[in-house]
């Protein structure tokens, strides 16, 4: 019994050896293309493959291979295995590191040997201590947030404190935040939220390895945009069109939408008034603190408005409510 079960293996084993020899010899390797990365968060991502031929032999294997040089392989980079056979399929890429550009290349294995999709690219996103997550673009020499900082814990997980009441906000001389025309549910995916300067000051509002920019980054921005060192340096209404490079080609009222060639995306997010608390300006302009203090009470921002194409410099109180935009150490 045990030596017929023994042959009957045997000859298994050599069919299937004989099978493969064959198709090394008639097959062709595989044709198959990469499925664009889905679901991309600061550290995981899908994408997947769909094989388009199996060039006549049974396909061994399959997944994406990934790497941050280009044309990843599966001998050298990460990989997911997603079985066998024909058809399409999906995979989940994990361990990734935030704001990363990845290689991905779907690849299928037969009897011939391994064959690659076409090579596609994505960039991770940046978590915050909420969870929420952001774009990243790069803008000459400097690596932004895309969108505005929208969260309600410092970097080491403590709560900044909500501060809703207009009253009580132009009083406060600590840290504070709260949401454009104190609406969360409708505005905060839009534009972030408010931050008055004292919340800043703590170094702690950005993600791990970013930070609230300096007046000398936001310089750095605008004079890659096209200001000389010159408009840079001055105050007030500096520049030609460099708001309007930064602003968002739609979100502003009709005919102030900008043309974003810069990816900054900028939106009206307004501010809060220093003098009375409340929401002004939604729709129609916005401001960015800077880290940099102006004066004992005051730090620099900046400002654009939908009817103006140049960027405003100026200093305010720290009690002042602004969005803030976050640059990567």
């Amino acid at each position: 019994m045990k030596n017929s079960i023994y042959f009957i293996l045997t000859l298994c084993i050599i069919s299937t050896m004989l099978i493969v020899q064959g198709c090394k010899k008639k097959g062709d390797p595989p044709q198959l293309s990469t499925i664009e990365a889905t679901d991309i968060t600061n550290n995981s991502a899908k994408s997947g493959g769909n094989i388009i031929t199996d060039g006549g032999c049974e396909i061994i294997e399959k997944g994406v291979c990934w790497n941050t040089t280009g044309s990843p392989t599966i001998e050298s980079d990460p990989k997911t295995t997603n079985g066998k056979g024909e058809g399409s399929f999906a995979s989940d890429l994990t361990g990734l590191k935030p704001a990363q550009t990845y290689y991905v290349r779907a690849y299928a294995t037969n009897g011939p040997g391994t064959a690659y999709g076409e090579e596609i690219t994505f960039t991770t996103k940046v978590a915050d201590a909420d969870g929420n997550l952001y774009n990243t673009i790069e803008i000459g020499t400097q690596t932004w947030l895309v969108e505005n900082l929208k969260t309600t814990k410092y970097n080491d997980n403590t709560s900044i404190p909500l501060v809703a009441d207009n009253t009580e906000w132009t009083t406060l001389t600590t840290a504070a935040y709260c949401w454009p025309g104190n609406d969360e549910a409708l505005y905060k995916d839009t534009y972030g939220a408010y931050y008055n300067w004292y919340a800043v000051e703590t170094e702690k509002l950005c993600p791990e390895g970013w930070r609230v920019p300096t007046n000398d980054d936001f310089k750095t921005l605008e004079i890659h945009l096209g200001m000389s060192q010159a408009e840079a340096d001055a105050s007030d209404w500096r520049g030609t069109d460099q708001g309007k490079k930064m602003k968002n080609t739609s979100g502003w009222k009709e005919g102030e939408n900008g043309t974003n060639t810069s990816g900054f995306t900028a939106l009206p997010a307004g501010y809060k008034a220093h003098a009375t608390g409340a929401s002004d300006g939604l729709g129609m302009l916005t401001y960015w603190w800077t880290s940099t203090q102006a004066g004992s009470t005051t730090s620099w921002y900046r400002r654009i408005d939908g009817n103006n194409d140049a960027v405003f410099r100026n200093s305010t109180l720290k009690k002042a409510g602004k969005t803030v935009r976050c640059v990567k150490d």
